[in-house]
């Protein structure tokens, strides 16, 4: 009678080891980049969002378009963010969603900072007005000391006209 081995080799059972490292580890990047677009997705919305009723805001506040504007807190703005909350700093211009802290400026300026826990993270986006003297619109702008990754975010979500360090949407 003849004896026939059943099973694999070591060297078979490394190789498959080997190339699934290889594919996880090429699926992990790809799955850490859509999760960062899903939450850039949540600052755009956001951002925009308040950018839109601080607009509606001071288009109801004539009054307020004398060189003294003023810029509204953010109760006083007619929208509701899901799962919105305080910011840290208590402050009355400032909305924080899960992963944005969203601020009115005293120019009417909209800021949307990524945020880790409680601090700024790669980029925040940034909304003018329509009244601003600069150009009016949303801009990706790079933060912290790691700019270039920054860059290459905003590159990648399709910023790609420059004006110093804002990215546009053209």
């Amino acid at each position: 009678m003849k004896l026939t081995k059943h099973g694999f080799t070591l060297t078979e059972l490394m190789a498959v080891v080997i190339i699934i490292g290889i594919l996880a580890g090429i699926g992990f990047g790809s799955y850490q980049k859509a999760i960062e677009r899903s939450r850039f997705s949540e600052g755009l919305a956001a951002g925009a969002a308040v950018q839109e009723a601080v607009n509606r805001y001071y288009y109801e506040n004539t009054d307020l378009s004398d060189g003294s504007r003023k810029y509204p807190k953010m109760a006083y703005l007619d929208i509701g963010l899901a799962n919105a909350k305080d910011c840290a700093s208590k402050n009355d211009y400032c909305v924080r969603t899960k992963y944005f802290e969203v601020i009115v400026n005293n120019t009417g300026r909209v800021y949307a900072y990524h945020m880790k826990g409680n601090t700024r993270q790669l980029y925040y986006l940034l909304w003018l007005p329509s009244f601003d003297s600069s150009r009016a619109g949303e801009a990706c702008v790079p933060f912290g000391s790691n700019t270039t990754e920054g860059v290459d975010f905003c590159k990648s979500m399709g910023y790609t006209v420059q004006s110093g360090s804002l990215y546009y949407k053209p």
